[in-house]
């Protein structure tokens, strides 16, 4: 090679390197972007279904309107459709949860069902107050219903499973529990 060559080539050569360094330097959101996404997204959810967010929990946990989601101090959105018979699990009882989620950040045009991976739903199986449940807002829940219970959540990545609290995505919920 002469050296005239040789310059074209080291030219196109750190041309190419610097295309490939600045394509796979895309800006990343920060932590503090991503948690304003989370909050706009359960925001919208709320605004959309027309949501009324109650700041106390319901007597007996019966929620006397379809609308009314209970929030507590986790952060957790909680309507109770049945409570289930008896009374809430106790430390240590095994409780079976069989749950369809619905990733809050998708787009508005996706249908519930279509979110499904099947119909009979995911399974998740657990020991009360134990800190075992996929995800962490369901021992929570539980505490709320009896054997049988029934409920929607609106579940932030904080209290959520390990894939929502990666990626800060909430989830929505819908739950039926067993105690065994």
């Amino acid at each position: 090679m002469n050296s005239r060559t040789l310059k074209i080539f080291s030219v196109f050569t750190l041309i190419f390197i610097l295309l490939l360094t600045s394509a796979s330097c895309k800006r990343r959101k920060s932590l503090a972007e991503l948690r304003r996404e989370e909050r706009q997204a359960i925001s919208q959810f709320i605004s959309d279904k027309n949501i009324n967010v109650l700041r106390e929990l319901p007597a007996d946990t019966i929620f006397l309107n379809e609308k009314d989601y209970y929030l507590s101090s986790s952060g957790l959105y909680i309507h109770v459709v049945d409570k289930g018979a008896g009374l809430p699990p106790q430390e240590g009882e095994r409780i079976f949860v069989r749950f369809y989620e619905m990733r809050l950040t998708i787009p508005p045009d996706t249908t519930y069902r279509a979110m499904f991976a099947n119909e009979q739903g995911n399974a998740d199986e657990f020991l009360f107050n134990s800190g075992g449940a996929v995800v962490i807002a369901f021992n929570e829940a539980a505490s709320y219903m009896g054997d049988e219970g029934e409920a929607f959540l609106i579940v932030p990545s904080a209290i959520g499973s390990v894939r929502a609290q990666q990626n800060i995505t909430p989830y929505y919920y819908h739950i039926r529990t067993r105690i065994r």
